[in-house]
C-alpha cells in the first residue's frame, strides 16, 4: 500500500496555502529553521555554541535575562528595556514548571510575532498595494539588515506584530482594537510612541482631518494606549522608587556613555555624514565596525527621510501618516546624539517598506531585487557578528 505521509504533507501545505495566516506559518516556519541552521552552524564553527539556540543569546540578551531573574530590583539599569518581551519569555518557561528554558521560551515567543507580523504585513500589503503585490512586504521586511534580531532574545519580533496590527486595524477603523494593541505596545519599547502618533493621524485622516468630527467616543479609545507604559512606570515605582527609572536607567551604567540628549539632531546627522566622508577618504577603516556604526545608519537615516518626503509630496492622500511619522522617526533616533543601531531601530517601519513599493512600481520592480540582494549580504553579515561577539546593532 502506497505511504500516504508525503500526499497528506502537501496536502496541509495547499490547505494553508489559501490563507493569509497559513501562508504566514509556511513562510515563518521555513525562515526560522533556516536561521535557526545557519546561526547554530556559525556559532559551532567559532566553538561557542552549547545548545541549538545559544546563538540567540547575546548583547541585550543580557539584560533581558537580567530582569527575568531580578525584576528590576537588583539592576537599576535594566529599567531601559521595558517589560512586556521578558514577561512573557517568563510566563511562558513558568506553565512549563521551568522544563521549558528562556532561550527557548523566547524562540516561541518571537516564532508567534513573527507568524503575526508577516500576516498583518500581507493584509496591509493587500490593503495598499492590491492582491498580486501583497507578498512585498514581507519580502522587503525579512531581507532588511536587521530583520534577524526578530529570531534572537530581543523584542523586535513582538515589536514588529504588534506595531503592524495596531496600523492594520488602524486602515480598517477598528479603532477599539487599536487602542488595545497600542497598550500593549507601549509596555514593549519607547518608540511605541510613533505607532500611537501613526495611528492617531490615521484617525484624523479617516476623519477627512476634521478635528471637530474627530471629537466623538471613537477618539476614547485612544486613552487605553498609556496602559502598559503607565503599568511598566508604577511597578517601576514599587521595585525601584523611581517611576520613571526607564528614563534614568541610562545614567545608571557605563555601557551607553555615548547616549547624551542632544536636541541638535542637525549636529547628530552631520557627523554621521562627517563619518561617512572620513571612510570614502580612507581616514577611518571601511570596515565590519564602520558599516555597522556608519553606513548602515546613515543609509536608514537617508531611506527613511526619502521615504517621507516622497509620500508626503506624492502620496499624502492616503499616506500622509506614514510620512509624517516617518520625519518624527528621524528625529527620534537622533535625538540621543549619535545614529547607532538606527538600522535596527527603523525594521519596523513601514514608510520605508511602503514608499519603496510605491516608487518602485512594476517597471522598476527589478531595482528592489537589486536592494533585497544586498540587504541579505548585509543582514548576514551582522547576524555572523552579532554571534561571534561583534556589535551589530
Amino acid at each position: 500500500m502506497p505511504d500516504k505521509q508525503p500526499s497528506r504533507f502537501f496536502d496541509l501545505v495547499k490547505k494553508l496555502a489559501r490563507t493569509d495566516f497559513g501562508i504566514a506559518l509556511l513562510v515563518t516556519v521555513l525562515w526560522k529553521v533556516i536561521m535557526t541552521a545557519i546561526g547554530f552552524a556559525i556559532d559551532s564553527h567559532a566553538g561557542g555554541a552549547t545548545s541549538l539556540f545559544d546563538h540567540t543569546v547575546r548583547w541585550d540578551a543580557g539584560w533581558y535575562l537580567a530582569i527575568i531573574d531580578g525584576h528590576y530590583e537588583n539592576i537599576t539599569a535594566s529599567a531601559a528595556f521595558y517589560p512586556l518581551f521578558p514577561f512573557l519569555v517568563y510566563i511562558v518557561s513558568f506553565i512549563s514548571f521551568g522544563t521549558i528554558e528562556y532561550p527557548i521560551a523566547a524562540q516561541i515567543i518571537n516564532t508567534v510575532a513573527v507568524w503575526f507580523a508577516l500576516t498583518a504585513a500581507i493584509k496591509i500589503g493587500r490593503t495598499i498595494l492590491g492582491q498580486k503585490s501583497r507578498f512585498w512586504i514581507v519580502v522587503l521586511l525579512l531581507s532588511a539588515p536587521a530583520a534577524f534580531f526578530m529570531h534572537t532574545f530581543y523584542s523586535e519580533a513582538l515589536f514588529v506584530a504588534l506595531s503592524f496590527w495596531a496600523y492594520y486595524f488602524a486602515l480598517k477603523k477598528q479603532w477599539l482594537g487599536v487602542g488595545i494593541l497600542l497598550g500593549i505596545l507601549t509596555a514593549a519599547r519607547l518608540p511605541s510612541l510613533l505607532i500611537i502618533a501613526l495611528c492617531g493621524l490615521e484617525y484624523l485622516r479617516s476623519y477627512g482631518w476634521n478635528i471637530k468630527q474627530a471629537l466623538n467616543k471613537k477618539v476614547l479609545y485612544f486613552l487605553i494606549a498609556p496602559a502598559g507604559f503607565i503599568t511598566f512606570s508604577l511597578y517601576l515605582g514599587h521595585a525601584q522608587n523611581d517611576l520613571l527609572g526607564m528614563f534614568h536607567a541610562y545614567k545608571a551604567t557605563d555601557d551607553w556613555n555615548y547616549q547624551i540628549f542632544n536636541p541638535n539632531i542637525i549636529e547628530t546627522i552631520g557627523v554621521a555624514a562627517y563619518q561617512l566622508v572620513r571612510g570614502a577618504i580612507g581616514i577611518r577603516p571601511v570596515n565590519a565596525e564602520f558599516v555597522t556604526n556608519a553606513l548602515l545608519p546613515a543609509v536608514s537615516l537617508l531611506l527613511l527621510g526619502l521615504g517621507s518626503l516622497y509620500l508626503i509630496l506624492k502620496h499624502r492622500q492616503k499616506f500622509l501618516p506614514l510620512g509624517i511619522v516617518g520625519i518624527l522617526s528621524i528625529i527620534m533616533f537622533t535625538l540621543n546624539s549619535n545614529v547607532v543601531s538606527v538600522h535596527r531601530y527603523v525594521l519596523p517601519s513601514l514608510t520605508i517598506y511602503i514608499a519603496a513599493l510605491l516608487f518602485f512600481n512594476k517597471k522598476r520592480r527589478i531595482y528592489l531585487y537589486i536592494a533585497c540582494v544586498f540587504d541579505i549580504l548585509a543582514q548576514a553579515l551582522l547576524y555572523k557578528n552579532f554571534i561571534i561577539g561583534i556589535f551589530a546593532g
